[in-house]
């Protein structure tokens, strides 16, 4: 039979939040220990929308039409979801989906959806969640009070935070799943993303409050970068230089907090399916869209750049065999490619135009197939990251960044006009020329029967 897919997605998650001493998540790291965890895994885009529509379709944002969060994938596009329910297998969908106002068919046969962030989100997209809360007498108002940076303090009983009730959601719905036929469900949680919601909770209470402390890179250190790092004034307020460090340590608990009682969830979903006798042939893999700032540079949340607090994201599979030994890779590899991993684990062809570097080559003992480098994009800004080198182009503008991440990991010293990597610069900028090619309709179409290939 074929194996069942469970693709647990969080929303703004930092890859450096799991397997980390510091951050309770029990259930994930056990989980790990049974799982291919990817080391060095990126997203396509620092921002849901079309972080989503990539991961959904398999291939990158500007290539699905979907580039930045004000556009909406077309409904041209077609979404591995939908080829596996062609394929005869049962697919849900439990939370967040990120779609926006898009009229494409997403390929779910059951949508249980809540896009949305907050009990005070959009009602019109909250669906079961709103109507959880009404159910129980509960004003969506009434759950939070802004305290902190980005975030504060949760006013009623846990049980009805968005991500308790999604977990709570995903259970339930394990159960219902058909017996005769391979399914897929998508548990997708609306946190750890802003606002922080969970200080004042037994969740927070289980961090000290002096261990959240201010990353290594400063608000000074953008100096160095493009001028619009230090403009999201106009935007939002999410420099730790306008609040006290206490407000910016309690948002940090805050985030923490949620992936903690995420984790508790996933380990309820974990053990309904062990109980079900589901466990061994289903495939389990998690990811997030991207990451967050959290201090790093003086700043919370996110914007539109390329830096690797946002486009570095945890990523693992657990295969569908009995008892597997987890092992790490470091192979970079870019999560876009959950596509490609269903439809191979499925046993259904890879579309031509989709991404395919799936991830079940690494536990099926076939030949690896790495990607040659990793490629980004943020709208009109576009990456590369090549043989450790990092290069960032701004479409029309005469500045743009590159950093040797192999002396710099931390991205503070901009390279970008320095003479000895000129030549890593230029081949960066051609690799991403090439890139963005694969993004205008037709650019593989032969030029006429016979004419000789350039």
């Amino acid at each position: 039979m074929k194996p069942n897919i469970l693709f647990i997605m969080t929303d703004q998650q930092r890859f450096d939040t799991i397997d980390n001493d510091l951050i309770i998540t029990p259930n994930l790291n056990k989980l790990i220990k049974e799982s291919v965890f990817f080391e060095n895994a990126y997203c396509s885009n620092p921002s849901c929308i079309p972080s989503r529509a990539a991961i959904m379709t398999g291939k990158m944002p500007s290539e699905c039409g979907c580039p930045t969060f004000k556009t909406r994938l077309p409904q041209t596009e077609k979404t591995f979801v939908k080829m596996l329910a062609e394929n005869g297998y049962f697919t849900e969908l439990v939370g967040k989906l990120h779609f926006a106002e898009s009229k494409i068919d997403t390929g779910f046969d059951k949508e249980i959806l809540v896009d949305g962030h907050s009990p005070g989100y959009n009602p019109s997209l909250m669906g079961e969640y709103i109507k959880y809360l009404a159910q129980n007498k509960v004003s969506p108002n009434q759950l939070y009070k802004k305290t902190s940076m980005s975030g504060g303090e949760w006013l009623a009983d846990t049980k009805f935070h968005i991500d308790y009730f999604l977990g709570e959601k995903g259970k339930q719905e394990i159960l219902k799943l058909p017996k005769d036929k391979p399914w897929f469900l998508n548990l997708s949680f609306s946190g750890p993303h802003h606002p922080y919601d969970l200080d004042g909770t037994k969740y927070a209470d289980m961090y000290k409050l002096e261990d959240m402390v201010i990353p290594k890179t400063k608000y000074e250190d953008l100096e160095q970068k493009p001028k619009h790092f230090r403009e999201m004034d106009s935007y939002a307020n999410i420099y730790l230089k306008d609040y006290t460090l206490e407000e910016y340590q309690r948002s940090k608990r805050s985030y923490y907090a949620n992936l903690t009682l995420i984790d508790e969830k996933i380990g309820e979903v974990i053990a309904t399916l062990k109980s079900e006798g589901l466990y061994d042939n289903t495939m389990i893999i998690f990811t997030s869209d991207h990451g967050d700032f959290m201090g790093d540079f003086g700043m919370v949340e996110k914007l539109q750049c390329l830096t690797n607090s946002l486009m570095r994201v945890p990523l693992f599979v657990k295969p569908p065999i009995k008892d597997y030994c987890g092992q790490k890779v470091e192979d970079e590899v870019l999560n876009i490619d959950v596509a490609a991993t269903c439809l191979d684990a499925a046993g259904i062809p890879i579309p031509k135009d989709m991404s395919d570097f799936g991830y079940t080559q690494y536990y099926t003992g076939e030949e690896i197939k790495q990607r040659p480098y990793i490629f980004m994009e943020a709208g009109n800004i576009k990456g590369i990251i090549n043989n450790n080198i990092k290069t960032v182009s701004y479409v029309d503008r005469d500045y743009g960044e590159l950093y040797d991440l192999s002396e710099d990991p931390l991205e503070i010293n901009n390279l970008w006009n320095a003479e000895p990597y000129t030549a890593a610069k230029m081949q960066g900028l051609m690799l991403i020329i090439n890139e963005m090619y694969k993004a205008i309709p037709y650019h593989d179409v032969i030029w006429n029967v016979g004419t000789p290939l350039i």
